[in-house]
C-alpha cells in the first residue's frame, strides 16, 4: 500500500498498487503515518501521485496525520495531487488547511 524512501533526512512516502485512498486503506494509513510523523522535527512529504479519488474516511486520516505533526513540531505536506483530487479539497475548503505542494520539487525543496 505503501512506499518510503527517506531522501537527505526526508520522509517521502508514496501510494503503491491503489488509485483510492478510501476506507479500506484510511485506517493503516493514518497510523503508519502518525508512526513516522511523530518524531519531532521530521520533515514527511506525502506523494498522491496515481490517487484520483479521496472519501471522507481519507481526508479524516490526513487530518489526524497533520494535528499529529503539528502537535509534535514536524512538518507534513502532500504533493503531486491530481487536478481532481486538488478540486475536491478546494471544493471542501480544506486547501487551506493542508500544505500542498503539486510538484515533487516543490514539496522536498518546500518552495511554495
Amino acid at each position: 500500500m505503501l512506499k518510503l524512501n527517506i531522501e537527505d533526512g526526508i520522509f517521502r512516502i508514496s501510494f503503491y498498487k491503489t488509485q483510492r485512498l478510501n476506507t479500506l486503506i484510511a485506517e493503516p494509513l493514518e497510523a503508519e503515518l502518525i508512526k513516522i510523523v511523530s518524531r519531532p522535527g521530521r520533515e514527511v512529504v506525502l506523494s498522491m501521485e496515481g490517487i484520483n479519488f479521496i472519501d471522507s474516511s481519507g481526508f479524516r486520516a490526513i487530518m489526524a496525520v497533520v494535528d499529529q505533526a503539528s502537535k509534535v513540531g514536524s512538518h507534513f505536506r502532500i504533493s503531486d495531487v491530481s487536478q481532481d483530487v486538488y478540486e475536491l479539497l478546494r471544493l471542501m475548503k480544506l486547501s487551506f488547511v493542508f500544505e500542498i505542494n503539486p510538484e515533487k520539487t516543490r514539496a522536498l525543496t518546500g518552495v511554495a
